[in-house]
């Protein structure tokens, strides 16, 4: 009995009434009652992707129904009728960040999703997708407004965080993937900071977008670009050729550089106190500290595992910091001699990003297992 196209996938029978629910892979979920080859249709819906499971709720009254798109339904058996419970992404999560609010977080993924989340009931406030190979590789906030995120294809993007639209782009802003992205906007300067796969750190007017700065020292990809937290005209940047780089973008010149002979950096950040030196993690598992007036790292941190570390991140009041690498995210407290505070194990496949809430109560990690982790956090995970 011919009942959807694109193959039936799932099917659940109610123990009462004895009408089956069938889930196809064009989307349709339809009711059906009879026996033999005597089947009368008795509803239709329509969701959002193809149906991939169904489940019967034990009053035999709803049906839980998942689709490929990552959602999740609730419907009724008696008319078929559907809530959205939850959304998901299929694909592996590669970035995640919050703008000034802290109960609003963005997250973009490998298959080019981006999605807006509150954290008050973790819905979703907006989505976008868009049709470029291989995704995002990394995203950052301009106040609470838009996204401004890198891409595979080479692409900057920015998009409205309230509605997703697009609102500008800067095609080829890299020769190869864009793999960091910064802003920075105030009454005196405004900039987009770019670094990509082609090892180019890039400076462009947020206004016009227009390429304002350029400094080629990296000999590999760079990981990571963040503004200055103190001095605004200096940015920082690490790559993949074991060197991190500070520049002056007025006097438009690198002006200090720290290298090490091995172990690729996979990410930076920079403390809020002390003498907001760079944190760097890397392949080898180490954490180093760097004074900007000092060669060498002034501290050193060294995993016993030895496991990649892909991202670092200090905390908002600058008292912990938070590295990812594996499967774990683990939190240090930088008072009292960098202290491992706490570990948080969520994640069943590497860990990609993480970030840090602006009030400094939960962490977001997201990785290739397509999962988000909330770590709620009071001084503990």
């Amino acid at each position: 009995v011919p009942v959807c196209s694109g193959g039936l996938r799932a099917i659940v029978v109610c123990p009462t009434t004895f009408v089956i629910c069938c889930g196809g892979g064009d989307g349709t979920v339809r009711k059906l009652r009879g026996d033999d080859m005597r089947w009368t249709l008795e509803g239709e819906a329509t969701l959002d992707g193809a149906v991939t499971s169904m489940s019967m709720v034990s009053n035999g009254t709803e049906i839980l129904v998942g689709t490929d798109s990552g959602r999740m339904y609730r419907m009724l058996v008696d008319d078929l009728s559907s809530q959205l419970v939850s959304v998901g992404h299929t694909a592996e999560v590669t970035c995640v960040c919050f703008g000034t609010r802290s109960d609003v977080f963005a997250s973009a993924s490998s298959e080019g999703a981006i999605k807006v989340w509150d954290l008050n009931n973790y819905s979703v406030l907006a989505e976008t997708r868009v049709a470029a190979p291989g995704g995002a590789r990394c995203m950052c906030w301009i106040g609470d407004t838009a996204l401004v995120s890198g891409w595979e294809d080479y692409f900057v993007r920015c998009h409205d965080a309230s509605t997703m639209q697009a609102l500008w782009e800067i095609p080829n802003a890299h020769r190869g993937a864009v793999t960091a992205v910064a802003t920075h906007s105030d009454a005196s300067l405004s900039y987009v900071l770019s670094g990509g796969e082609d090892g180019s750190v890039r400076i462009w007017a947020l206004r016009s977008r227009e390429l304002m700065l350029q400094f080629v020292e990296h000999k590999k990809s760079v990981s990571k670009v963040l503004v200055d937290v103190k001095s605004p005209n200096l940015v920082h940047s690490a790559g993949l050729d074991c060197s991190a780089f500070t520049y002056d973008l007025r006097k438009e010149r690198r002006c200090v550089a720290h290298m090490v002979r091995e172990g690729a950096f996979t990410g930076l950040t920079q403390r809020l106190d002390s003498e907001q030196e760079l944190v760097t993690c890397d392949m080898n598992g180490r954490l180093l500290f760097w004074d900007c007036d000092m060669a060498d790292p002034v501290q050193v941190l060294q995993s016993p595992q030895r496991m990649t570390m892909r991202c670092v991140s200090v905390s908002p009041t600058g008292r912990y910091l938070a590295i990812c690498g594996d499967f774990l995210v683990n939190v240090f407290d930088l008072r009292g001699g960098t202290q491992l505070m706490a570990q948080g194990l969520g994640h069943s496949e590497p860990v990609r990003d993480l970030y840090w809430s602006p009030d400094e109560k939960q962490l977001i990690s997201v990785g290739d297992d397509c999962c988000i982790c909330v770590w709620n956090f009071y001084g503990a995970v």
